[in-house]
């Protein structure tokens, strides 16, 4: 359809989001934005393209922008090299929508992180960063209260991955382009949850590495026993993501803790791995991630 209309309206169209005055916007079916010359527009063409496509709220653009976003803008789209020093972490997002209203989501994240934090959309309008310039304690950021606000106020299917923490600008790129397609090769291996950390994704970039005497090993060690009882696996995995607290694990489980007790001593009497080591409870959590990774193949 956006062929057609270039071929249509030819110079009177364009995609560089530079030229904000002067065009109608709108989203084309694939999420891309475009906009069309005012004086090229007849009144019933316009009420016609705002029949069929999205109009796109053209506020983000490059004038609007304040100096720490052209500063971040240059560095991780421009490659801009820099000699400079000083904290940040991304905090990457993924919607499944195309965010439309910017003035509007970027008010809400701006009232949820501090105001040195650094907003950018990507041009897909359906994932971007927040960049924190000051360390925040994870408790003291409401990550999760982010995903709930855009899911209510936006109606948007949202993941959030929190990078590493980072000093040094002239890796900023590098970073930025690594968690971003980390986080975006292990998704749909990923359980749902509000907020994703580098502990989340890390067990799973490593499984899909694996080298096949890797892939052998760890499957041997639970695939017989996923048969046997698979409710005494998913014990063991919760027990871990629940750093082999017993209470917390059976809080989550609604079990009581004597049961899950059970559970990890009858695994222990048939394949002789005490999961109460850290070092044991890693390499069966490896295993039990790549049996459900090859259930959902």
């Amino acid at each position: 359809m956006l062929d057609k209309l270039k071929k249509h309206y030819k110079n009177s169209i364009t995609t560089d989001l530079s030229q904000q005055h002067g065009f109608y916007w709108f989203l084309s079916d694939d999420s891309e934005p475009f906009g069309i010359s005012k004086s090229a527009v007849s009144e019933s063409e316009l009420t016609l393209l705002r029949s069929m496509f999205n109009t796109y709220e053209n506020d983000n653009l490059a004038n609007t922008f304040s100096a720490q976003q052209l500063k971040w803008k240059s560095l991780l789209f421009d490659e801009k090299t820099t000699t400079e020093e000083g904290f940040y972490r991304f905090v990457h997002f993924f919607s499944k929508q195309p965010i439309t209203d910017y003035a509007s989501f970027s008010e809400a994240v701006n009232g949820l992180f501090p105001e040195d934090s650094v907003l950018l959309l990507n041009r897909d309008l359906k994932s971007g960063v927040i960049i924190e310039t000051s360390k925040q304690e994870f408790s003291e950021t409401p990550y999760e209260a982010l995903k709930d606000m855009l899911s209510t106020d936006f109606y948007l299917d949202i993941s959030i991955y929190i990078g590493c923490y980072n000093n040094q600008l002239h890796h900023a790129k590098e970073t930025y382009d690594r968690e971003q397609q980390q986080f975006l090769e292990v998704r749909n291996c990923l359980m749902p949850k509000s907020v994703y950390t580098v502990p989340d994704i890390v067990p799973y970039i490593l499984l899909q590495t694996a080298s096949p005497m890797a892939d052998q090993t760890l499957t041997s060690l639970v695939e017989e026993w996923r048969e046997e009882d698979e409710e005494t696996l998913k014990s063991i995995k919760v027990f871990v993501e629940c750093n082999l607290n017993v209470s917390l694990a059976a809080k989550q489980l609604y079990i009581h803790r004597n049961s899950l007790q059970y559970r990890v001593e009858k695994f222990y009497d048939k394949t002789g791995i005490d999961v109460k080591q850290l070092k044991n409870a890693l390499t069966v959590y490896l295993a039990i991630l790549l049996i459900e990774q090859k259930d959902l193949r």
